[in-house]
């Protein structure tokens, strides 16, 4: 009796174990694809449960531009521009503008305070002329004359044909075709440590307004005089300012 080959058998047995191995586990092959499945199903379903994405908007205005304002503090600029005094000018006091110019009675006669030239008071200190200041407006020129003190003094203004030392009576050069004087009673002299502007000198030149130049004497016998010097016989309107004490005189320059 032949028995089997034993290579036979070696061969056969190996040949069944491959195909085993080939084959797997049914409970792998089957555990394999529904986790594909459920990979896909969870993705589709978040893309379907995903919100929908408004629209992309674009931004009014770029961050690069540099350009965005707050609409709460943003401001026309329109109305925050300031104007800026020109060269030709002096800045006045903001004080010097509560009047009404425009509205005031301009003319070429003579105008004095009430009770001229009497009617003036001293005070407890000293009333001396401390500035000089001038200023081109539309419309009309303004010259200031501020004085230290709580005194005031009473004024007269008037166009002239020429104008005298105060006490000597020699001529006064003025530049200028015409002359307007102002006669000032109560302002007194003071020590060579005041503030009072020197007497006999000539202010305000070169400033490109109504006038020419100005000169300012006294005071003399509690007498003081301050001349303008003008190239027309220009209206003007002279007023009193109180807090600091002020002589405001105002040439009409739009006639």
């Amino acid at each position: 009796m032949r028995h089997p080959n034993r290579s036979h058998i070696t061969a056969l047995g190996a040949a069944t174990l491959l195909l085993l191995a080939s084959c797997g586990s049914p409970e792998e092959d089957q555990d394999a694809a529904p986790a594909e499945d459920s990979a896909a199903t969870d993705t589709t379903e978040a893309t379907e449960d995903a919100p929908e994405s408004p629209e992309a908007e674009a931004p009014e205005e770029s961050e690069e531009s540099g350009d965005s304002e707050d609409p709460e503090s943003s401001e026309d600029p329109a109305e925050t521009q300031t104007e800026q005094p020109t060269d030709s000018e002096t800045s006045p006091a903001p004080e010097d503008q509560d009047d009404d110019a425009a509205s005031a009675d301009f003319h070429t006669g003579a105008q004095e305070s009430e009770g001229f030239p009497g009617e003036f008071t001293v005070g407890d200190e000293p009333n001396q002329l401390v500035d000089i200041r001038s200023g081109v407006h539309e419309g009309f020129d303004r010259v200031v004359f501020e004085f230290s003190g709580d005194g005031v003094p009473s004024w007269r203004g008037e166009y002239t044909d020429a104008a005298a030392e105060l006490g000597r009576g020699e001529p006064i050069e003025i530049a200028g075709e015409h002359l307007l004087e102002i006669n000032v009673n109560g302002p007194t002299g003071g020590t060579e440590s005041s503030e009072e502007l020197p007497s006999g000198e000539y202010y305000e030149r070169d400033r490109g307004g109504a006038f020419e130049e100005i000169f300012i004497q006294g005071p003399f016998e509690a007498h003081s005089q301050y001349l303008i010097g003008l190239d027309q016989e220009l209206p003007f309107q002279i007023q009193q300012l109180e807090d600091p004490t002020r002589i405001v005189v105002d040439l009409a320059t739009d006639q």
